[in-house]
């Protein structure tokens, strides 16, 4: 997919934050974008916006509606003739530690995070299939998709962090099922970006007294990690737009995640080591 000039695209969630950088980036490779959103007067804006950049259209959807993202899907191939690319891309992430999460907790931040996107791909690949056409499905993950990210533990972001290993190995598991589909599957795995909801945070620190609760959720050790770390969604959309164009599977966006990953593998090489199974 290393010409996005004509296609359709759907990004979820592509109002605001990570969304709206894919949708904007779509829209000047010469792609039309379909996004959805809960909030109607956010998508409107959004769209009014963006439309200087080619053709968008908002569509209000529940992505964790299997029905309604159906419907979605119809719409579609109705309106607009064809779906080239699905960016399943919205989700939110609870900071709440994991031993105080309810089920309640769990089960949103999963539904939404994954089952949605889960369902929606299945949704999308069955009417490729019937179509007898192409296509691809990108995933937004996180570097939680990779490794423990330890500058953000203070966040604690576990249930989130679990829902993103989750589309890791979702993926891994559909691009060898779908290998000869004609429908191919990648993972972007961005760290901090530069959300309306990350840079409402760093305002609020801003204005925070010292002694304010809110230090103790995010501490200035993870906050200096975000500042230093975080891209803004329009980068973030230009790096899943090259990693497409290049078939990656994996998508990472910032150089922090490698060394984060090779944490991980340097210890997991020393268990096999110490078990003497190297």
């Amino acid at each position: 997919m290393d010409d996005l000039q004509g296609k359709t695209v759907l990004v979820t969630g592509g109002a605001q934050g990570i969304g709206k950088g894919l949708a904007r980036q779509c829209l000047l490779a010469g792609a039309k974008v379909i996004i959805t959103n809960l909030n109607q007067a956010i998508a409107a804006a959004t769209v009014a916006e963006l439309g200087a950049l080619g053709e968008v259209r908002s569509v209000r959807a529940d992505v964790t509606d299997t029905a309604a993202m159906e419907n979605v899907l119809d719409d579609i191939w109705s309106t607009e003739g064809r779906l080239d690319v699905v960016f399943n891309n919205a989700g939110l992430g609870l900071m709440k530690p994991l031993m105080d999460c309810t089920p309640a907790d769990m089960q949103a931040q999963f539904d939404l995070n994954y089952f949605a996107t889960v369902w929606l791909t299945q949704a999308y690949v069955r009417r490729v299939q019937a179509r007898g056409g192409t296509g691809h499905v990108m995933f937004t993950g996180s570097e939680n998709s990779l490794a423990f990210p330890p500058d953000n533990a203070e966040l604690k972001m576990g249930i989130y962090g679990a829902t993103k290993h989750a589309i890791l190995i979702t993926a891994e598991w559909l691009r060898h099922e779908l290998a000869d589909t004609g429908v191919t599957v990648s993972v972007l795995m961005p760290g901090p970006v530069l959300t309306e909801r990350l840079a409402q945070t760093f305002a609020t620190l801003e204005k925070a007294a010292a002694d304010d609760p809110v230090h103790a959720v995010i501490p200035p050790h993870a906050e200096q990690a975000l500042r230093e770390r975080f891209i803004t969604p329009d980068d973030c959309g230009r790096i899943a737009l090259r990693g497409l164009a290049l078939g990656l599977f994996h998508i990472p966006a910032q150089p922090h995640i490698l060394a984060d990953f090779d944490a991980r593998a340097r210890e997991l090489r020393a268990a096999f080591e110490a078990l003497g199974l190297t």
